[in-house]
């Protein structure tokens, strides 16, 4: 049986693959040093299908020696947890919203 820390572990190695593939990619590890995290729904700016972010998951679940409660304890905490975007159609409204708050010069 894993402790809640060792559970996490496995969430934050679940998160930093699903970010480094999300569109934008990014690595989850500093977005939770600089704060970026901490700003509310900082996970909708990233995108990924729910089909890959299941893969993912899954992958990463069969590396660890698990019992089927905590694998659906970590699915539980990731897919309600922080997990990038999983439609496109409000992604990109979210980031054409962003960008119309950026003065003039500064936008893409």
């Amino acid at each position: 049986m894993k402790s809640d820390e060792q559970l996490w572990e496995i969430c934050k190695e679940i998160y930093r693959q699903m970010f480094k593939e999300a569109n934008p990619s990014a690595d989850f590890d500093k977005l939770m040093m600089t704060g970026e995290s901490k700003k509310d729904q900082f996970f909708m700016k990233y995108y990924l299908s729910s089909d890959r972010q299941d893969e993912i998951i899954e992958e990463i679940l069969k590396t660890h020696k698990l019992r089927n409660w905590e694998k659906q304890k970590i699915r539980f905490e990731v897919h309600l947890g922080c997990s990038p975007n999983t439609s496109e159609k409000t992604w990109k409204e979210i980031l054409n919203a962003e960008n119309e708050k950026r003065p003039e010069g500064l936008r893409p």
